[in-house]
């Protein structure tokens, strides 16, 4: 993975994806950095890291309309291999 995925300069220690079941269950997945910057990207998700009160994202449609853009050059760049 690219130096840009590897270093952050915020005061962010660690990051868990939490899947919350209607039944009780619970399953924290653990991130890492890269795969933190990977899913901000593709979501436009910023979060102020400053006092971690607020955040924003890009609408679903938005992120819809990305990741078929995403897909059609992921489908076509492998193609071409």
């Amino acid at each position: 993975m690219s130096k840009k995925y590897t270093e952050r300069k915020d005061g962010i220690k660690s990051v868990t994806l939490v899947i919350d079941a209607y039944d009780g269950r619970k399953l924290e997945i653990p991130l890492e950095v890269w795969q933190v910057d990977v899913i901000c990207e593709m979501l436009g998700l910023s979060v102020d890291t400053t006092n971690l009160d607020t955040y924003c994202m890009r609408s679903k449609e938005q992120t819809e309309e990305n990741m078929k853009i995403y897909h059609h050059l992921l489908k076509k760049s492998h193609n071409e291999e």
